[in-house]
């Protein structure tokens, strides 16, 4: 799915006309078909005023995420601390800014912490 179909139905969604939606954004409606046509490209402010009006993230428009939650960031965010909270209980007092991390960082750090703990483990099985 292209920016322009995601852009159709999410409108959709909402029961608007491409006219409702060019003026919330603050474009021609003719600019706004011919975006979700394909027959133009979107602009970046144009990108990121529909996808505030829309409540997506730029990503989801341009089909990078597959959710359509603007939170989806902080949700994956919160997971990984949550799944290194689970399984590296321990870590709990190093890490208590982990949340001020961005996501990538997040992951490895949970992956480092299962590397280490793997490799504790088994050194603990050979001896």
């Amino acid at each position: 799915m292209d920016t322009g179909q995601r852009i159709i139905q999410l409108r959709s969604q909402r029961n608007w006309t491409q006219k409702e939606l060019a003026q919330h954004v603050n474009i021609n409606v003719s600019v706004m078909n011919r975006i979700e046509s394909g027959e133009r490209p979107i602009k970046g402010d144009e990108l990121t005023a529909i996808a505030d009006t829309l409540e997506v993230t730029t990503d989801y428009l341009l089909g990078r995420e597959s959710s359509t939650s603007k939170n989806s960031m902080q949700e994956q965010e919160n997971e990984f601390i949550k799944r290194i909270q689970e399984k590296v209980p321990e870590a709990d007092a190093m890490f208590r800014d982990l949340a001020n991390l961005p996501p990538e960082h997040i992951q490895d750090v949970y992956d480092y912490l299962l590397f280490k703990k793997s490799r504790r483990n088994n050194a603990g099985q050979t001896r």
